[in-house]
């Protein structure tokens, strides 16, 4: 396996919006804290690796483009805090929703094919307190907050990683068979999707049916947009579940279409991180 998982930490974002007090430069500066706290945590958690060597730092998101887009905030409010961050964020990208973290990572393997690691940060918060954001039938209940990933590139030429689009109107069916024709004869992979309500989920339990999959947590977390599979994979590594090595497809899809997978390995050294809600 080529991609190795190092350090993966998620913190739930549940209260802080413009709603509990501030405008959304109070309320994005209370979330630039905790992207820098978590960035450290992650990469404190293997002393081994020196931070300098981590060329990249992205920033993914669904749904914070709004704040950046009317000016409210802007990328260096990302960094304001002192002293800075062991690695501050260095792109941020929300393009492809759900799915930008698989594009992240494919244009940095493609740019920076000697690089070894790489950090990708997941933000979704619903800074403005946006009844869409809170609920929506095409996913249910929604889920927030911030997951950070410490990736170790072993061999770029066995890197399974694909970064896509729906050509077909039902997207999910369609996902859901491009995943089945990865893993037909890999019983060594374990699928880890996305969070989604049982109506939603049916088509997984059809099309998938007989697959190895990492439970789905909505009703733990809601839909955490591209956290999902992550969250899950911390939230398995949290409980215990890594007692050896483990193959694992991480899957994301978009509401528009885009999707992504890659395969990562994950073992007992493998660190994870689950903070408290804020």
């Amino acid at each position: 396996m080529s991609l190795y998982l190092r350090s993966a930490a998620f913190t739930p974002i549940e209260t802080i919006n413009i709603s509990t007090g501030g405008g959304v430069p109070d309320a994005f500066g209370k979330i630039a804290i905790i992207i820098k706290s978590q960035t450290d945590r992650v990469i404190s958690s293997v002393p081994e690796i020196d931070a300098t060597k981590i060329d990249r730092h992205f920033l993914c998101s669904t749904m914070i483009e709004l704040p950046f887009s009317s000016l409210a905030i802007r990328e260096r409010d990302l960094n304001f805090t002192k002293p800075p961050a062991k690695l501050p964020v260095t792109s941020f990208i929300n393009t492809y929703e759900c799915a930008s973290w698989g594009y992240s990572l494919r244009h940095y393997l493609k740019q920076r094919p000697d690089s070894t690691y790489i950090m990708v940060s997941i933000l979704d918060a619903n800074l403005m307190d946006l009844s869409f954001w809170r609920s929506n039938e095409n996913w249910g209940t929604s889920g927030f907050g911030l997951c950070t990933l410490l990736i170790e590139v072993r061999n770029l030429s066995l890197v399974t990683l694909t970064a896509s689009c729906a050509i077909t109107y039902n997207t999910t069916a369609e996902f859901a068979t491009v995943i089945r024709k990865m893993v037909t004869g890999r019983d060594d992979l374990t699928l880890s999707l996305p969070f989604f309500p049982e109506n939603i989920r049916q088509i997984f339990t059809r099309l998938l049916n007989g697959i190895e999959k990492l439970p789905d947590l909505h009703d733990r977390w809601g839909h955490c947009f591209g956290s999902d599979p992550w969250l899950n994979i911390i939230c398995q590594g949290v409980e215990g579940r890594f007692t050896q090595e483990e193959n694992l497809l991480a899957c994301s899809i978009a509401l528009n279409g885009y999707y992504c997978t890659t395969e990562v390995l994950v073992d007992t050294k493998s660190n994870f991180l689950l903070s408290e809600a804020v």
